[in-house]
Formats: C-alpha cells, sequence, structure tokens
C-alpha cells in the first residue's frame, strides 16, 4: 500500500517589488552632486518640481536684488552700449540721453530675470522632452522633463550664484556684465577688445558650468528614458551645439 500523498499547499502569492522611496528635497539635491542618477532616479519616479523651480527662482531674485543695490546703473549702461554693436549707430549727441534711458530702465532687471528664468525653463523643458519623446522614442512625460530641468538649473544657480557674487565683491566692480564674471572658460586666455566677437561668442559658450548642466541634463533624460548617459547626452549635446551656433551667428551679424 502506498503512502499517502503530503497535503497540497498552496504557494504564496508573488510578493511585488517594494517601491523605491522619492527621498527628500536635501537628499535629492546632494545626491544630484554626487550621485546623480541616483537623485534622478528618485526624482523621475516622483517628478516633483515646485521646490527647485522655486529655489532657482528665489536665488535669480537675491542675485539681481544684491546686484542693483551695489551697482552703478549709469556706469553700466553706458559700458554696455559701447561694447554693443549699435553704439557707432547712435549720433553722439543722442548717446547720454541713451545712457540715461537704459539706466533708468535698469530697476525693472528683477522683472526681466523672473520673467526669463521662468520662460528658460520651460523652453529647455519643452525643447528637450520632444528631442526625448519622439526622436528617441521614450515615454518620458512633461512632468518629468520639467522636473528633470527644475532640479538642474536649482543645482548648478546654488553654486554659480554665490560664486558670481564672490568674485564682484573681491574685484570690488559691480559694473560687469553678470554673464562674463566667473570666466570659467578659454576665454580667459586673451582679452576681449582684442578678440573677434564671433570667437569670443564661440569661447565664452564653452564654459565649465554649462559643460556641468548639460551633463545633469544627459543623466536625467537617460534614466527617464531608460538608456546609458552616453547614449542620452547626444539629445542634450546637440541642443548645446545648436545655442552656441546661435550666439556666434548673433556676434557675427550684430
Amino acid at each position: 500500500m502506498s503512502d499517502p500523498l503530503p497535503p497540497q499547499t498552496t504557494p504564496p502569492p508573488p510578493t511585488s517589488p517594494e517601491p523605491v522611496a522619492p527621498g527628500g528635497f536635501f537628499q535629492n539635491l546632494i545626491d544630484v552632486y554626487f550621485a546623480p542618477r541616483e537623485a534622478f532616479t528618485r526624482i523621475v519616479r516622483a517628478p516633483g518640481f515646485w521646490l527647485p523651480l522655486a529655489g532657482f527662482v528665489l536665488l535669480t531674485l537675491g542675485f539681481v536684488f544684491v546686484w542693483l543695490s551695489k551697482m552703478d546703473p549709469m556706469e553700466f549702461a553706458k559700458t554696455t552700449l559701447q561694447e554693443s554693436a549699435f553704439w557707432d549707430r547712435i549720433p553722439p549727441e543722442q548717446r547720454a540721453q541713451v545712457i540715461e534711458q537704459t539706466a533708468d530702465r535698469m530697476k525693472y532687471v528683477w522683472i526681466n530675470g523672473l520673467v526669463g528664468g521662468l520662460i528658460g525653463v520651460l523652453v529647455v523643458t519643452a525643447v528637450l522632452w520632444l528631442v526625448y519623446r519622439f526622436f528617441y522614442a521614450s515615454e518620458v512625460t512633461f512632468r518629468q522633463s520639467l522636473a528633470i530641468t527644475a532640479w538642474t538649473f536649482f543645482a548648478v544657480s546654488l553654486v554659480t550664484t554665490p560664486v558670481t557674487l564672490a568674485v564682484m565683491a573681491l574685484k570690488g566692480d559691480w559694473n560687469v556684465n553678470p554673464q562674463e564674471v566667473v570666466q570659467a572658460n578659454p576665454s580667459l586666455l586673451l582679452e576681449k577688445s582684442e578678440t573677434a566677437k564671433t570667437l569670443w561668442a564661440f569661447l565664452t559658450s564653452i564654459d565649465v558650468f554649462s559643460i556641468w548642466m548639460v551633463f545633469l541634463l544627459a543623466v536625467g533624460f537617460a534614466v527617464a528614458s531608460r538608456r546609458k548617459t552616453s547614449a542620452a547626452l547626444w539629445g542634450v549635446g546637440a541642443c548645446w551645439v545648436l545655442i552656441i551656433i546661435g550666439k556666434v551667428a548673433w556676434a557675427a551679424i550684430f
């Protein structure tokens, strides 16, 4: 007589993988600097963008208010106009009036900083979302794209803003173009007055912080599109090259 069959037991249902915690604001910020792929993995899974976007806007406005409180509007307007291509087209008898009018408009720079910063984030978000959505045929959403861009802009600005203010304070000169204060690019080896405008526009575009921003955006969209960073880098890099070409063309025309 054969032994009785053991009673059948129902196997336990398969357990789904435990969802990854999105991480706190400061944890994400720290990891964007030191472990960007891990940070953007959490950011893409829980694409919150309000806090980094608000931080970027506050940094922009904070810089503008500090700069305006120390900058001489007349001197800045005069220097900016003299370096522009339109200076020679202004009749000599009208130059003083144009400088005064330009200096008077400087008090509205904070509006340009606020609106320009927000528009910049939205434009970069939309362009890269289209690139990775259609050219890479990925399923990245607009919200994910916005979160990646907002975190990138905030993280980079958190470094560049205090560095720019510190350099201005150390030089004791607040009447220079803020975009040219930190020369982390090959233009550091040349004199602006002795360099062709097209070459200057090209060299100033290849700065360390721009390369860093391109890298962070590539990492974020690599995670969102489920690709390696090296593969996703082409999407951001191509857009960056087009921006450089546009700046050089503008310098050549004007």
